[in-house]
């Protein structure tokens, strides 16, 4: 098990006709969670265990129908005391 923490968020940019599918798709991703949004454009933070979860579930939004871009504008990580969770 990992000792780390990850967090980033992403600018999502999203074709306006596939909006709600973009949104539902993405909130079905376990670590993500949407923080803002407009017609075109998503905020979402990701967090997991290691760099590579995060580029994994940032590989998978950026494959999802009618995303234009996903682009990084963020990333912490920080080591936990053990019991951290």
């Amino acid at each position: 098990m990992s000792n780390e923490l990850h967090v980033t968020s992403l600018i999502v940019q999203v074709n306006p006709d596939k909006m709600a599918d973009v949104r539902q798709k993405i909130m079905a991703i376990k670590n993500a969670e949407l923080s803002a949004n407009n017609d075109v454009k998503l905020v979402v933070v990701i967090e997991g265990t290691s760099q590579k979860s995060l580029m994994d579930d940032i590989s998978t939004i950026n494959a999802l129908p009618g995303v234009l871009t996903a682009t990084m504008v963020y990333h912490q990580s920080e080591e936990l005391e053990e019991g951290e969770i």
